[in-house]
């Protein structure tokens, strides 16, 4: 019985995982550090005003969802392009 190597820290994709499978995960990381960024504090603070309201949301509430619906636009497209099983060996 031989056992299957065990991966310690993140582990993105697995080893014979296609350069094109790779840029995609890759590519998302990178969506995720951007969004994440846009909603802590150096980037924020600059959209947390009550004012002005932007389909009649505060800009804060505005900012905050208009990332969100992008985050979730990104997993979708991570979702439909990552097809069953192309990534494994």
């Amino acid at each position: 019985m031989s056992a299957s190597p065990v991966h310690k820290g993140l582990c993105f994709f697995s080893q014979g995982a296609s350069p094109a499978h790779r840029r995609r995960r890759i590519g998302f990381v990178v969506v995720f550090v951007l969004v994440t960024s846009a909603l802590i504090w150096p980037v924020y603070p600059v959209f947390a005003g009550a004012f002005p309201l932007l389909l009649g949301l505060p800009l804060s509430m505005a900012w905050v969802v208009g990332w969100l619906l992008f985050m979730f636009l990104a997993l979708l497209g991570l979702y439909r392009n990552d097809g069953r099983g192309s990534h494994l060996a």
